[in-house]
């Protein structure tokens, strides 16, 4: 198995549930520690990093 890449997880999560629009206040940035990254050896499977996603609240 290939080792292990050390990462960190930074999540935004909502505070309460949000009536109308959506402000700062309703939102907190959480950093942690991600879980072991590993891919095994002779594989090939890829670690993708999001550099943007987009979540719609009305759907």
């Amino acid at each position: 198995m290939a080792a292990a890449v050390a990462a960190s997880n930074r999540r935004v999560i909502l505070k309460c549930y949000v009536t109308g629009f959506l402000s700062e206040d309703d939102m907190e940035m959480v950093t942690a520690e991600a879980p072991p990254l590993a891919i095994p050896a002779r594989s090939s499977a890829v670690v993708v990093k999001n550099l943007y996603i987009s979540c719609d609240p009305y759907m």
